[in-house]
């Protein structure tokens, strides 16, 4: 469990930069986008895709982090009544119903979708779109991982957090 402690808090932890940067960046991007189209009277087209894409990337990122720190908005009304064994079963079947959605939608649509991104070009960036859409199948591999880990907090009754 020791190993997995250090991933999950290895994996939070560059998350966290990486998303702290994407953030960071897509402010500047966007001063810059403004100041260009207002002061400049030159708007730039390639900084409105280089942001989009940027979301795009910090969403599916942050996504699998808050899904690493199981920070995610759940209703648990049902999960509060339910005694010791069923909310632990219940919260069992959440994780392998994450881990399925990001294996299939995520991973191997995300791979589908980078096939098709091979074959086409954003036309500002000149990039193929392959490049973008590599995101899905990071972010589904990211939320697995994620969810393994959670499965098996929830069965040996240990936190990352209880540990540290």
């Amino acid at each position: 469990m020791k190993m997995i402690k250090k991933l999950q808090s290895c994996l939070n932890r560059i998350l966290r930069v990486i998303c702290g940067c994407l953030l960071g960046f897509m402010a500047v991007l966007t001063c810059y986008q403004v100041f260009m189209r207002y002061v400049m009277k030159n708007p730039s087209t390639m900084s409105e895709d280089i942001l989009s894409y940027s979301f795009v990337w910090l969403s599916l990122l942050a996504a699998a982090l808050v899904f690493g720190e199981r920070d995610h908005m759940n209703l648990t009304f049902f999960v509060n009544k339910l005694p010791g064994t069923a909310n632990c079963v219940l919260q069992i079947f959440t994780e392998l119903l994450n881990l399925f959605i990001a294996i299939i939608v995520f991973l191997f649509g995300g791979i589908k979708f980078m096939e098709v991104g091979a074959l086409q070009v954003s036309p500002t960036l000149g990039i193929t779109m392959n490049v973008i859409y590599s995101i899905m199948p990071i972010s589904g591999i990211l939320v697995a991982i994620y969810s393994v880990i959670n499965i098996m907090e929830l069965l040996t009754g240990w936190r990352l957090e209880d540990k540290a």
